[in-house]
């Protein structure tokens, strides 16, 4: 009898250690942040951009803001510098719903607008840029002021709200811009107020 309880006794003791290191782990478990019982993991941050990123955009940017002052100033010479042999330039978002767009320019027709001095106004407004190495992908809005010289002159220049999406890319250490499309307008605007809020206004009697 005293043999058979001092035997039940040793077979009981690593069986009571290995219950209790398998208690405290899981204790430590459930405890851990992130596990079941502590709601979801929240998403990680985006990563920060790199500063050559950083400095690339500006560069981009920087660059966006030189092609409008040219095209608006007629600066051919500048324009044809920072654009391809293959550049293109689609008018209209009459694309983004499989129809056609009002115009497509290669290089050539879109240098001539220029020189034409088209655009007597070209002003950016909230433009991003996405930066993926050596290719830039810009997008946000411009107001145009189109007055080109087959024109009706007894009509008025009126601004226009141009939403777009433009690719460059840099080739042998200098941002060239490739293209440009128009993907929502262009929206025909008093001063380059939205056409709802201009009805609005004019809706409202004395």
């Amino acid at each position: 009898m005293f043999a058979w309880g001092v035997t039940l006794q040793h077979l009981c003791r690593p069986l009571l250690a290995a219950v209790t290191v398998l208690s405290a782990g899981q204790l430590t478990f459930a405890q851990a942040p992130g596990t079941s019982g502590a709601g979801p993991r929240p998403p990680a941050p985006p990563p920060a951009a790199a500063p050559a990123d950083r400095t690339a955009a500006a560069e981009v940017l920087a660059l966006e803001q030189k092609i409008e002052d040219a095209v608006v100033r007629g600066d051919v010479a500048f324009v044809d510098s920072v654009t391809p042999r293959d550049f293109s330039f689609v008018h209209g978002d009459g694309w983004t719903t499989g129809g056609k767009p009002l115009m497509s320019d290669d290089k050539a027709a879109f240098l001539k607008r220029v020189a034409d001095k088209e655009y007597l106004v070209h002003d950016l407004d909230s433009v991003r840029v996405e930066m993926h190495a050596d290719v830039a992908i810009t997008y946000g809005r411009y107001v145009s002021l189109y007055l080109p010289r087959n024109r009706n002159t007894a009509a008025p220049g009126r601004l226009n709200s141009i939403w777009f999406e433009r690719v460059y890319a840099k080739r042998e250490g200098a941002w060239q811009f490739l293209s440009h499309r128009t993907v929502h307008g262009p929206t025909v605007s008093p001063a380059g107020v939205d056409p709802s809020a201009a009805t609005a206004v004019q809706n409202i009697k004395p």
